[in-house]
């Protein structure tokens, strides 16, 4: 009996002291924080000289692709014993350099005053169909912040033909359907204030007279590294007067 009173006592005064207790004690107590491990240490800032002779590089290079009157300028900034031939340094015949990138951590240390990054390149032609993607390696070298490129090697090159293209066109009769595109695109394109680029993907039958037309927008700031890409499908139907635009 004393034993059952003792407990009957504790349970009738216990919600009474947590009411009395319990949200001071919660409003006082500071947040628990669980770490595990260390932090990862932030990576370590590139040297900015490093940055501006790789983007001076490849800005020149955009610059004479463009305008050949400038080969020069990118030329200069090779060092003498640097062999690159005028269609890698600037693009075949025909082709201009619309777009060029690298990220800060992608430029790596090579020895005293050395230095090599890895860049991505998109090329096009006067009317702004993309013909060509690269990736390369350029190495550099100088002294005092002052970097000429020593070595520039290009690897994973692809030719953006458009013959799969131009197969399921004919496979649906809708050859006038890419053309109808195409015209809009380069319309797109000379209208734009900096660099741009477009690319027709494929063709596709939508149902009930309609076509899909998957497209690829690209624009850039001439000199600048880096570039937006649109994924642009098209929707096509059949009008009086050939293909009519529905979506873009």
């Amino acid at each position: 009996m004393k034993l059952s009173s003792a407990l009957l006592a504790l349970s009738l005064a216990t919600p009474t002291a947590l009411a009395d207790t319990a949200p001071t004690a919660l409003a006082e107590a500071p947040p628990t924080e669980i770490k595990l491990g260390k932090a990862p240490s932030p990576p370590p800032r590139v040297d900015a000289a490093k940055v501006r002779a790789a983007e001076r590089f490849l800005a020149a290079r955009q610059a004479a692709s463009i305008d050949t009157r400038r080969k020069g300028d990118a030329r200069r900034l090779l060092a003498g014993s640097a062999k690159v031939d005028d269609a890698t340094l600037y693009g075949a015949p025909g082709r201009r350099l619309v777009a060029f990138d690298f990220k800060d951590s992608a430029i790596e240390p090579a020895g005293a005053g050395k230095f090599r990054v890895a860049v991505y390149l998109l090329f096009a032609d006067a009317e702004g169909r993309v013909l060509e993607s690269r990736d390369e390696i350029l190495a550099f070298s100088g002294e005092g912040g002052a970097y000429a490129c020593t070595s520039l090697k290009s690897k994973n090159v692809m030719q953006w033909d458009s013959n799969e293209v131009a197969e399921s066109a004919a496979a649906l009769s809708a050859e006038g359907a890419v053309s109808r595109v195409e015209d809009f695109l380069r319309t797109w394109s000379k209208r734009q204030a900096g660099a741009s680029a477009y690319s027709v993907e494929n063709v596709y039958s939508a149902g009930r007279g309609t076509l899909l037309i998957p497209c690829l927008r690209f624009t850039a700031v001439y000199g600048k590294r880096g570039y937006e890409v649109v994924d642009s499908p098209m929707v096509l139907s059949r009008g009086g007067d050939g293909y009519r635009i529905d979506s873009n």
